[in-house]
This record gives structure tokens, sequence and C-alpha cells, in this order.
């Protein structure tokens, strides 16, 4: 049955309504409303009013013990959706997953999770505002070994660079068909506009390679605002910027061997389909993986980019569950088991 939490601002400076929707022996979807001052930054009229969907599992009203939490971004344009809880009550339920609190994003604009002067600070809203506010609101394992950042395509990229870039906050992540060709010069599409306002018309591909262009090398003097290592004036600190977002080159993993090894599980999903998909470029980083020793799950399942989301959300989460700590009997916390101990101790 819906519900309506009164609106109020917490620490963190953000406003927050929800809504709940449940059935019997069913789990609990809670739609937030997260006023974030981190994407409130953009300058492309993108709101700054988040929705996210939190699904507590069955039990969770009954009970005060703790649970692991899964992150999930989806692909590009993709709203937050419902489609994903039939299948997590099923697997819940025949005890294919372990009970666990899902964090449901909603990138219906089109976004890339990364920071932007234009586009809004995306991995701040994530790392600084988000994950504080879950692990607050709601009973998590508030620990980096009790939180898994998942994603599709894009948001697949987003699952896996973010981890490597803040350390300790997530400490396993999952990839469907993940959009692992960002930032490397090889992928970079034939029409990148000469100038920004020709945003609104560039297919997806396009606007989602700007995006990314103009968040790692920023030009607020060119007309596009941003360089590619070929227009910078230093080309060589532009290429390694690029060079260090391309996660499959075998140099890129090399350099971030130690947050690879610290995270628990690594589980990519990778199509048989080739056309339409990015089974290349996902095995380019199998390979990368392999190359420095680092273990992975790889999970070859049919279907084109898109296909049967539901089912590879849970099949990456079989994965990745049982490696996450789950859960304390009660909701009392240790200090370990806080957020501000464990952003001291990065």
């Amino acid at each position: 049955m819906p519900c309506t939490r009164a609106s109020v601002t917490v620490a963190l400076g953000l406003s927050i309504t929800c809504a709940t929707v449940a059935g019997a022996d069913e789990g609990t979807v809670v739609i937030e409303k997260l006023d974030s001052p981190a994407v409130a930054t953009n300058r492309v009229d993108i709101t700054s009013v988040r929705r996210v969907f939190v699904y507590l599992p069955p039990g969770y009203a009954d009970t005060t013990r703790s649970y692991p939490t899964l992150y999930w971004s989806p692909g590009w344009q993709t709203p937050a959706s419902r489609e994903y809880i039939p299948y997590l009550n099923a697997a819940i339920s025949s005890g294919r997953i372990p009970p666990t609190i899902v964090g449901h994003l909603d990138v219906s604009e089109g976004v890339i999770m990364m920071n932007s002067d234009v586009f809004g600070a995306w991995e701040d809203f994530l790392t600084q505002e988000l994950v504080p506010y879950i692990d607050g609101e709601y009973r998590t394992v508030a620990h980096e070994r009790g939180r898994a950042l998942m994603g599709h395509s894009s948001g697949g990229y987003a699952a896996i660079l973010l981890p490597l870039r803040y350390p300790g906050i997530w400490g396993a992540v999952g990839l469907n068909d993940a959009s692992l060709w960002a930032g490397c010069t090889a992928a970079l599409p034939y029409d990148m506009p000469n100038y920004f306002g020709q945003y609104d018309g560039l297919r997806s591909y396009t606007r989602a390679w700007t995006q990314i262009a103009i968040a790692m090398t920023p030009n607020p003097q060119s007309p596009r605002l941003f360089d590619t290592p070929a227009t910078a004036d230093d080309y060589t600190q532009a290429k390694a910027t690029w060079d260090a977002h391309c996660l499959w080159r075998p140099a890129t993993a090399r350099a971030q061997v130690e947050a690879l090894s610290r995270l628990s599980k690594i589980a990519i999903v990778i199509p048989t389909d080739l056309v339409n998909t990015n089974r290349m470029y996902g095995l380019l980083f199998t390979r990368a993986l392999d190359d420095i020793g680092i273990e992975y799950a790889a999970l070859e399942m049919p279907g084109t980019h898109g296909g049967d989301r539901p089912s590879r959300f849970i099949a990456l989460a079989e994965e990745i569950l049982p490696t996450l700590r789950q859960g304390h009997p009660t909701a009392a916390r240790s200090r370990l088991d806080t957020w501000a101990s464990i952003r001291t101790s990065r």
C-alpha cells in the first residue's frame, strides 16, 4: 500500500519523500526522492531531485537484523524500474540469493556517473550523498564488505570505474554488458560535436561520449566544452587521462591492480550475441584481468545488449552476495560498521 513520509532535510542537505508498494510475503519498494546538491551543479537543467527505488527484502519490517546492499545503475536513459522486483522476490524466496537491500538509480535523462561541470557531480552524488543516506536510513551492513555496485551498459562502466576511483565504499562489482569502450580513443565516434549546441541532436552513443569527454578533459574555452587528446594543448596529459579511463587496456588494469585486488568479487555478464553488444570489450577486459592475475566470474548469457536484464541481474547477485557480509542479527553495529569510521580509514 502507498505511504507518504513527511518531507525532511537531513544532514546531507537532501529532501526526501517516499511511497511503498508491497504484497504478502514479498519485498517492499520504497521510492526515495533525494534533492541532491551534487547533481544541482549541472548546467543542462537535469533535475536535482533523484528518484531511487529501494527494495527491502521480505521480512524486513518484522526483524531487527541488517542486510547487505546492492546498488544498481541502469543503462543510458533508463528510469528506476520495478521490473526486477518479481525476480528478487522469487530468488530470495527460493534461497537462490540471501535477503538483500537493493538501491535502483534513475538515469532517465541519460547520464554518465562521472563528475562534470556541465552535467553534474554524479560521482559525488553516489559516494557522498546516496550511500551515506541509505546507510543512515536503512538497516544496512554499512561497510565495503556489505555493499556492491552493479550496473548495465553505461551503468556497468560506472559499476567498475567508481570502486576503482573510490576504494573502500563498495566491496564487489557486477557488470551486465558494460560499456567498457568508454575513455578508449579507438572507440571515439566519428560524429563528435563541433560545438556544444549540437548535443541535443546527437545520437545516444555520441551523447554519452560527449559527457565522458567533458568529464575527462573539460575545456570551457572550447566551443564543444572538451578536448580530445588530438585537440588538447597538452597531448601527453590528455592521452594519459583518457587511457586511465579505458579499463580494458592492460596498462590501465596493471595501474589499478591494488584497487581491483580489494574487490571480493568481480562478476561480468558477457552476451553471446556479438552484434549490437559490448561483448568484444567485455572479453578484452577479462583478458586484461587475466594478465594481472585478478580473479573474476564471467557469465556468458544469451541475448542482445538489453536482453533479459532482470535474469542477468539475479545471476550477478548470485555471484556477488555470498562474498558480502550477511548482516548482524540485530540492528546494533560496531564502530567499524559506521560510515564515518569507514571514510576516516580510507
